[in-house]
């Protein structure tokens, strides 16, 4: 009895064994359960443009990682990557196995930069969708932020509207970026024109005068849709476009590589009011993608012309603006401006103190010497003189009005000689031709002295002399004839009073 009461014992006791293992095994089995959900990774932009959508895109899987030891397992993510990571542009950063793990061959900023680039170059040729999309909004710091969330652990790059790769990163499981924005922007200079100031930005014309202008536009990598626009002073007319070329010497042609409006062969006005836009096809973009995205290519200018009308306004700015619209959203870039001046010579003719005097005649030349045949034609309109853009025709004597003025208008900077050829009657005419400077800010030297006001022009009266046969020697005669006969009534008195 007691041997059976003490089997009883080690068979309950190991039904309890049993029981009890049983138990915890189901608690390691849930444990093990709640540790398998996958984890979720997020990634936010900083510094980013409000408004502006980022797209982001999973380039590899993140298998596992150790943070701690800095271990991080890397696999090809399949589909369109997976294409990319196999070509000779991917096979330039990443070394693969034969189980799919993939490591970066060089993880320096340059080459990383380099490959996020490529990548966003990659994904824009071949159509890949996004992953996420996300849109900038301005948090309370006016810090605009881009967040990403509910992620796939992984290897991601990027993308901002504009198009240009913004960065590349690893979401283990969270992780933060800067946009550097990395955008396009452009420079305007004029080239040729009259008198053209040292750093472009500013000349000054006779009227008529063709100017040619050239623009930059500083490309960057992921370029798309760019589309440049020019407006200019209603008193520029726009001619043609001469020339599309960039760093790299390509010469682009027209219709095949861009595309003008308005234009013979793109008829229709600008949608902005623009006086004309310029954009880039699809062939373009095909064929100096990867120019563009390697950062060969980083600048292509364009060169054009326009011509100064014949009533532009005086001593006013007539300005070009330029600008940029680029990226799906048409963001615009910082316009560049140039400006275009005509000037003018108000020369004011008088005598005494400050008395106006009508007829003097004059011409105008750049030659020291003045003389009919290199003098410079105006159009008259009263007193005011309007420089011909047809110097074939045109007048060349220049009349003070009643007032004493004469208005030389429409010329550009420079060194003149104004010449009086024949003075008002009864005034002096003035023999030397009198020098003036006009300065490239418009202001006036007479004789190298600079002045304000008009340029002020004395002529003197002319006083009668005496001549044979005039008043002048016959008061002489009548007088000596006087004096002869009052001395020969004398010495008549004087000799009779002797006789007596």
């Amino acid at each position: 009895m007691k041997l059976m009461k003490r089997i009883l014992a080690i068979v309950c006791t190991f039904v309890m064994i049993i029981s009890m293992a049983t138990g915890v095994n189901a608690v390691e089995n849930t444990s093990t359960t709640a540790t398998s959900t996958p984890e979720r990774g997020k990634i936010t932009v900083t510094n980013a443009i409000a408004g502006e959508d980022y797209k982001i895109y999973k380039i590899l899987s993140l298998e596992s990682y150790d943070k701690t030891a800095g271990a991080y397992s890397y696999k090809k993510p399949g589909g369109d990557w997976d294409t990319f990571i196999n070509s000779d542009e991917g096979q330039q950063f990443f070394t693969s196995n034969e189980n799919g793990y993939v490591t970066l061959k060089d993880t320096s900023d340059k080459e990383v930069r380099k490959l996020a680039i490529y990548a966003i170059g990659y994904a824009q040729k071949h159509n890949i969708t996004a992953t996420k999309t996300a849109t900038a909004s301005v948090s309370k710091s006016d810090n605009a932020t881009a967040v990403f969330e509910d992620l796939d652990l992984g290897y991601y790059v990027v993308e901002s509207t504009s198009g240009t790769a913004c960065n590349i990163t690893t979401a283990a499981p969270t992780a933060e970026i800067q946009d550097k924005h990395d955008n396009p922007s452009v420079t305007k200079i004029i080239t040729q024109g009259g008198n053209v100031n040292s750093d472009g930005t500013m000349n000054s014309v006779n009227l008529g005068e063709t100017v040619f202008f050239k623009t930059t536009i500083h490309v960057k990598p992921g370029a798309k849709n760019y589309v440049l626009h020019d407006s200019m002073n209603e008193n520029l007319k726009f001619v043609q476009v001469a020339y599309v070329r960039d760093n790299e010497n390509h010469e682009y042609r027209q219709t095949d590589d861009f595309i003008v409006k308005p234009d013979r062969y793109s008829p229709g006005n600008p949608e902005d009011g623009c006086t004309f836009e310029l954009s880039f096809t699809d062939s373009f973009y095909k064929t100096y993608r990867q120019d563009i995205d390697t950062g060969r290519l980083t600048e292509i200018t364009v060169e054009y012309l326009a011509y100064v009308s014949e009533k532009a306004p005086i001593n006013f700015a007539m300005k070009n603006t330029t600008w940029l619209t680029y990226g799906d959203k048409k963001t615009k870039t910082e316009k560049s401006e140039t400006e275009t001046y005509t000037y003018g010579i108000p020369v004011y003719k008088y005598t005494g103190i400050d008395t106006a005097l009508e007829g003097a005649k004059f011409i105008l030349s750049t030659n020291e010497q003045p003389s009919e045949s290199n003098a410079i034609k105006f159009n008259p309109n009263g007193t005011i003189y309007r420089y011909s853009t047809d110097q074939t025709k045109g007048n060349i004597t220049l009349t003070s009005g009643n007032k004493g003025y004469v208005n030389i208008n429409g010329l550009q900077a420079g060194i003149y000689y104004l010449k009086e050829t024949e003075a008002p009657k009864g005034y002096n005419k003035i023999q030397k031709p009198i020098k003036i400077e006009i300065l490239s800010n418009g202001k006036i030297k007479v004789d190298g002295v600079e002045i304000t006001g008009d340029v002020k022009v004395l002529n003197n009266k002319g006083s009668i002399l005496p001549s044979t046969g005039g008043m002048g020697t016959t008061l002489i005669y009548v007088v000596g004839s006087i004096l002869v006969l009052a001395s020969g009534i004398v010495l008549f008195s004087k000799r009779k009073e002797g006789t007596n």
